[in-house]
């Protein structure tokens, strides 16, 4: 299977001197690459930073390197590429640009028994399948390369559970009104499918809110507690059914891409692929060193499989409705969502994964 990325390292590039001096926000041989997160993040200090670490061991490129939104802040990382602000943005936080990437939140549909480096996988498989999704385009050509950037995907973050700062949660019941942080529209959806009341904020701003109690929990993976200081806060979570995985993009403006050399491009997708991976066995390796860390300080962790049934009935009712909410709004938008849902299904299972009960019946009518 050929991805979108591979063909257009096909042929020589013509003329690459030329666009090397007047395409792209800077010359081909220094690029700005910008994280609107810290570098404690996953995605920064271990995807940004070994990317153009060993980019810079293996070609004669080298990267200046912005941290902690001090150039382009979280949600604008689109805007700054099509603007030429800078070459590289990891990661592009696509889920906090609304609208712009409607496919990509397939990650984010409930699925049980998966883990970071499953969803990578299944991720980088999605972006690189030939199968067609609307008009003859696939997901890649859909959904990223009208975009004018060239892109890949992150590690996947770990399965996002439930969490909260003291309540158990025991039945049905005890998800009503109850005030916990959504990072997406989708994670939003699953949420009021569960009885919760969804406050939508950036991860980064929950401490805060958690500490004040203006939210009482939130949904995240436990691989992030780490990188968001709440390994102490959080005292309770639900393990076993994951309310999605968070996945964005690796990208770079495409006239910044195409300022590279044939070989510069092909070493720049080889580095960034392998670093994906790499990222997913450290956020699978930060999530057993961060759970057993907050077990040993009192946090009770729960298994979905050992919940009251009556409870497991309702989160794996809650998940169903979450895919059905998800595939009919985008479809009413005229996105191909039902085609990218059954394609995204069939790569979830064929790493391990296993969808919520009803769910294949339904994309299967």
């Amino acid at each position: 299977m050929k991805t979108p990325v591979k063909t257009l390292l096909k042929g020589a590039l013509a003329g690459v001197a030329a666009l090397a001096a007047t395409a792209g926000p800077s010359a081909a041989q220094n690029l700005m690459i910008s994280a609107s997160l810290p570098q404690v993040h996953m995605w920064v200090g271990q995807v940004l930073d070994p990317f153009a670490t060993k980019m810079e061991e293996r070609t004669d490129l080298t990267f200046t390197r912005f941290y902690a939104g001090e150039l382009v802040g979280v949600g604008r990382g689109l805007d700054a590429l099509q603007g030429g602000t800078v070459d590289i943005i990891s990661p592009l936080l696509a889920p906090y640009i609304p609208g712009a990437f409607p496919l990509t939140d397939v990650s984010q549909l409930p699925v049980y028994g998966t883990d970071s480096a499953q969803i990578t996988r299944a991720f980088q498989k999605l972006m690189d399948s030939d199968v067609e999704l609307k008009d003859g385009k696939t997901f890649y050509q859909y959904e990223i390369e009208p975009k004018n950037i060239v892109a890949w995907a992150l590690g996947a973050s770990g399965p996002y559970v439930i969490n909260t700062t003291s309540k158990e949660i025991t039945s049905p019941a005890d998800f009503q009104g109850l005030p916990l942080r959504a990072g997406a529209a989708l994670q939003t959806m699953t949420l009021e499918n569960l009885g919760v009341n969804p406050v939508t904020m950036p991860a980064a701003q929950a401490y805060e809110a958690l500490s004040r109690k203006t939210i009482e929990g939130i949904l995240l993976s436990v691989a992030d507690w780490k990188s968001y200081s709440m390994t102490e806060l959080l005292k309770y979570s639900i393990e076993g059914v994951a309310l999605g995985h968070w996945e964005s993009y690796h990208a770079i403006s495409k006239s910044s891409w195409d300022s590279l050399t044939e070989e510069q491009q092909r070493i720049f997708d080889e580095t960034i692929r392998e670093t994906a991976l790499e990222n997913a066995e450290f956020i699978q390796k930060q999530y057993v060193e961060v759970r057993e860390t907050a077990e040993a300080a009192g946090t009770k962790f729960v298994q979905a499989e050992d919940l009251p049934q009556d409870l497991r009935d309702h989160i794996a009712t809650a998940a169903v409705a979450t895919w059905k909410q998800w595939i009919e709004t985008l479809e009413a938008d005229g996105h191909p969502a039902r085609k990218t849902a059954q394609l995204w299904s069939e790569l979830v299972l064929a790493e391990g994964g296993e969808l919520p009960p009803g769910v294949a019946e339904y994309l299967a009518d």
